[in-house]
Parts: structure tokens; sequence; C-alpha cells
């Protein structure tokens, strides 16, 4: 009998490593792609760069999106119970980081996609200095948000400030 529970534990762990990982690799690429935004976006506005843009913050967002699912799946299929998050502070804290960086998000991507639109119209299209900066300034808050969220999940998965 004992053999058949350790069969199951272990394969229930496997599971969770597997998601685990997922959910790491996922946050990886988040981080790298607002990396690369915050590299290209130094860059001249020109039309090369400008598509590059476009292109790193669709693979940020989708990269992004797979990491909630991830995410969600170590939460509802991991070998923790749900309930652990629930009761944890810096889970909360960690998805209230995430929460602001995907909003903050929202304007270049916006900018991201009117620059693309313009050059459609005008391939000799360039956005003016001051909305390049903002752009900027907006992802280096993204980045430095972002950097909190793995304190958050070290905090949480040692259960500092867990209230059960």
């Amino acid at each position: 009998m004992s053999s058949a529970f350790d069969e199951f534990k272990a394969d229930s762990m496997l599971e969770d490593a597997i998601l685990s990982y997922a959910h790491f690799v996922f946050v990886l690429l988040v981080a790298g792609t607002l990396v690369a935004e915050a590299f290209v976006i130094r860059l001249p506005p020109t039309a090369p760069a400008i598509r590059l843009l476009s292109r790193i913050d669709l693979f940020y967002g989708i990269s992004a999106a797979l990491m909630i699912v991830a995410g969600f799946a170590r939460v509802f299929m991991g070998l923790k119970d749900e309930s652990y998050y629930w009761g944890q502070p810096f889970f909360w804290a960690k998805m209230a980081a995430f929460a602001l960086v995907g909003i903050i998000s929202i304007m270049p991507t916006v900018k991201f996609l009117a620059w693309r639109g313009a050059l459609k119209k005008d391939e000799a299209f360039a956005p003016a200095e001051a909305e390049v900066k903002s752009v900027r300034r907006l992802i280096m808050i993204e980045l430095h948000v972002f950097a909190l969220i793995p304190l958050f999940a070290a905090l949480m998965a040692r259960g500092i400030g867990a209230t059960s």
C-alpha cells in the first residue's frame, strides 16, 4: 500500500515541478522581453526599431498570458492547496505588482500600435522625442515593479507573513 502512495506522491511532485518550471520559464520570458523593450526604445526611433518594438511587445503579451496560465495551474493543480495562497499576503503583493505592470504596459502597447500604424501611412514616420521618453519611462517603471515579483514569490514560498 505504501508503494502505491509513494508512486502517487512522486507523480504529484513531478507534475508540481513541471508546473513550477513552466511558470518560471514564462517569468523569465516576460522579464527578458521587458529588458529587450527597454533596450530597443533607447535606439533611434527608425522604422525597423518601431517594428521590432511591436514584435517584442507582442511576444511580451503572449509570454505574460502564458505566465498567468502557468501561475493559475500552480495554484489550482499544484501540490499546495489553493487556500495556501489565499492566506499569503505576499501572494497578493505579487498579484498586485503584476497587475500594476499589466496596467502600466497598456500605454506602451498603445503607442507601439499607433507608431506601427503611422509607419504604414508614412515610412518616414518618427515619433516625437517626448513621446519616446514617456514610453521609455513607463517601460523602466514596469521593469522595476516586475523586479519585486520574485522577491514576493520567495517570501510567499517560505510562508512569511502567512495568517494561518
